[in-house]
């Protein structure tokens, strides 16, 4: 029974790792973010919903009760052809039914009958603003649990969203860093091996005459895991240079071969992470344009307040009308805004990595010179 017991722990506490492990991996991290936001959108739905439904209920019972007394209690009551005291009682309580209104909207109530502002999409925008700190202001609390439960549900949803944007953003960071290389600077395609040695061999001569860098030769041999066409290979030893593969022109080989490179030692250009930032910002603009009737300017300005997260609230999908339609449009800037937060996230680390790369090269230069004058 013993060693029973003690299997079935160990059992449960690899499980346990293994699911840990799960979840704080990269598919682990979206799913738990989508998951929390889909939990965060029912909670709120259920507390905020079920008091809205109870607002515009008393509210359209209110109404109904002073329409009633003003008929029965003032116009079969009172003389008809006293017009001043038919309007001060008509006044007084109009007033009432005034002030009541006033304190129903300053609690949330939109002036409809049946108020549709807290729907399972309009809650997941929601949550999803929340825990991104966009907070957009289009909709709030208004029960005292709700605002409880919201001060709890961004102390735990921010940190998993910045876990979301740390992991999302290095992974599209070396996806986007290996589209790069292979599309841009042609690495992998047929021949790069001897256009890149042409390019690195005068450098490593160069560097030999300064005694820091030394061509080592490496001849094949039976026991090694070099194809029999590579008679001879030749690399230098720098850090400036990624060791490539040189192979003698009587022994190259005419059909395609590919190029293994490191995706760490690829930088990608400032530009071409400002040009990915700008095509999704109008890509958003395009889209919402179309959906909410707004400009490209008004659209490319709602999707770049958006994704830095300022969150004015002055442009916010479906505020004006509910249908399906912008139900949809709801559940559509949610994942745009995920997307697009990981996008910004990720050229913001490639951006990061560039700058550092030049300053590397400035720092080298400055080196060089220094010993030159020496």
């Amino acid at each position: 029974m013993a060693r029973r017991r003690r299997r079935f722990a160990s059992r449960v506490r690899n499980f346990l790792r293994g699911f840990l492990a799960f979840l704080f991996s990269n598919v682990g991290v979206i799913l738990l973010v989508v998951a929390y936001t889909i939990i965060g959108a029912f909670m709120f739905q259920g507390i905020e919903g079920a008091n809205e439904t109870e607002r515009a209920n008393n509210m359209t019972k209110e109404r109904d009760r002073t329409a009633q007394y003003l008929w029965q209690n003032v116009t079969l009551t009172l003389n008809l052809f006293n017009e001043t005291a038919l309007k001060e009682r008509i006044s007084l309580e109009l007033q009432v039914y005034q002030r009541k209104i006033v304190k129903a909207v300053r609690r949330g109530w939109d002036g409809g009958r049946h108020s549709r502002q807290w729907s399972f999409s309009s809650s997941f925008l929601y949550s999803l603003t929340v825990i991104t700190t966009i907070g957009y202001g289009h909709l709030s609390p208004r029960t005292s649990w709700g605002k409880i439960m919201t001060i709890f549900y961004a102390l735990l949803g921010m940190p998993l969203f910045l876990l979301y944007l740390s992991n999302v953003g290095e992974l599209l960071a070396s996806w986007c860093k290996c589209l790069y290389a292979l599309i841009c600077l042609c690495r992998g395609c047929p021949g790069f091996s001897r256009r890149r040695i042409i390019h690195i061999r005068p450098q490593g001569e160069f560097s030999e005459s300064e005694s820091t860098d030394r061509p080592i030769e490496c001849r094949t041999d039976g026991d090694s895991d070099v194809p029999e066409h590579r008679t001879q290979a030749i690399y230098y030893r720098s850090p400036m240079v990624v060791p490539y593969y040189w192979y003698p022109p009587s022994d190259v080989s005419s059909e395609f071969s590919y190029v293994t490179f490191d995706v760490q030692t690829v930088t990608v250009p400032i530009s071409a992470c400002v040009a990915i930032m700008v095509g999704y910002i109008m890509f958003g603009s395009m889209i919402f344009g179309l959906w909410e009737k707004w400009d490209r300017l008004d659209g490319a300005y709602f999707c770049f307040i958006s994704l830095s997260s300022i969150g004015f609230g002055d442009f916010v999908p479906g505020e004006r009308v509910y249908t399906p339609r912008i139900e949809t449009s709801f559940i559509v800037c949610s994942l745009y805004l995920m997307l697009g937060m990981a996008l910004v996230a990720m050229c913001f680390n490639l951006m990061q990595e560039q700058v550092i790369h030049y300053y590397a090269g400035v720092k080298r230069a400055l080196k060089r010179i220094c010993r030159c004058k020496r």
